[in-house]
């Protein structure tokens, strides 16, 4: 009997497994009519690296896809000067909302120690040289105080745009980057008083979460720094890749074991365990808090330019319509897709399949 109830056990695992990886894109229905309003992600630091013109290239995107909302991070390494004054580079942020508003698209600002694009945290080596691998960082560090004065900064500058509907402060906190650091409630909390005081405007506060897991229940202390009218933001990643498997340090020594490039690990396919996007929407309407997907998969998992080149990538343009079939089934009523920069690049290549599949959903 015991024999029998292991091999049974033993067949549904190997189900279960073979079901997440085969089908990572899991079938539902979709409600008729329904329609979310979708935006993205820009960086004009990835524009950069991709080797095209930013401004150019960001103006070309939203008159061809009409947006109804664009995410801009602020970048802190990149736009202010050693005297802590904002540089050139600063008024890419200007140009992008003064184009959107012309074009009737909200903005998001993303501000805060980490905000979205790789490495996330985009610091000087002042403040890096601060703060040690797998620190917390909280509202007592050293380097708390120079955030809370950049972040003040940054409201003043911008708090005269009108089209600017949200500040996201801070991006994925509670979740460690490649350096293992995290950032602690008590930091976020003060971080949101100080852009809350700061804008004459009074505008809603958006904080982000990974997509937790379903027994994952950290993603509850974000409301208690939430009032009603925010919003609260997760990602929808389906098939991902990562810079680093494992990374901890041992004996005072940093272990980094690398994403092996053969494995894509599927992430919405494993019943019971999955982000569940329908409680996390219910959670968030029972507060009045609106529920964002800030980061929708539309792209693969780009690590260097050979992999932007690549053209049989395991995610792939036609996926894309996938992932929002899945969160229209959700109802998710933010959708960002994530990959505006790659789309671009892609453009560049030739290849217009990415900005069409997107521009075929959003039009």
């Amino acid at each position: 009997m015991l024999k029998r109830a292991l091999v049974v056990f033993c067949f549904l695992f190997i189900a279960y497994i073979l079901n997440g990886f085969l089908f990572p894109f899991p079938t539902k229905k979709v409600p008729e009519g329904f329609e979310p309003q979708y935006g993205t992600s820009y960086s004009f630091e990835q524009a950069g690296w991709y080797g095209y013109d930013g401004r150019l290239e960001y103006v070309k995107l939203l008159d061809e896809v009409k947006f109804d909302w664009v995410r801009l991070p602020f970048f802190w390494d990149q736009m202010v000067d050693e005297n802590g004054q904002f540089n050139r580079n600063f008024e890419d942020i200007e140009f992008a909302v003064e184009e959107a508003d012309r074009r009737n698209v909200k903005v998001v600002i993303a501000l805060g120690l980490k905000v979205p694009y790789y490495p996330e945290y985009h610091l000087s080596s002042q403040i890096k040289d601060k703060m040690e691998f797998g620190q917390t960082i909280d509202q007592d560090h050293p380097i708390a105080n120079d955030l809370l004065a950049v972040d003040r900064k940054v409201v003043e500058r911008l708090s005269k745009f009108k089209n600017i509907s949200h500040w996201q402060v801070e991006n994925e906190p509670f979740l460690a980057n490649v350096n293992n650091w995290k950032i602690d409630k008590s930091l976020v909390d003060a971080e949101v008083k100080v852009v809350r005081e700061t804008d004459p405007l009074r505008r809603p506060i958006i904080l982000s979460s990974v997509g937790p897991a379903s027994f994952n229940k950290s993603w509850k202390k974000y409301f208690e720094l939430l009032q009603a009218g925010d919003g609260f933001g997760v990602n929808a990643y389906f098939k991902t890749q990562g810079i680093n498997l494992l990374s901890f340090r041992v004996f005072g020594k940093e272990v980094k074991l690398p994403w092996p490039s053969f494995l894509v690990w599927p992430v919405q396919s494993w019943y019971g365990l999955s982000p569940n996007f329908a409680s996390l929407g219910k959670y968030s309407k029972d507060r009045n808090v609106d529920f964002w997907i800030l980061e929708a998969q539309a792209e693969p998992y780009v690590r260097t330019l050979d992999d932007a080149k690549r053209k049989n990538n395991y995610f792939v343009a036609a996926d894309i319509a996938k992932v929002d079939t899945f969160l229209k089934s959700e109802r998710m009523k933010y959708v960002g897709f994530w990959g505006a920069n790659y789309w671009i690049f892609r453009k560049t290549l030739g290849d217009r399949s990415w900005i069409d599949a997107v521009n075929d959903i959003v039009n």
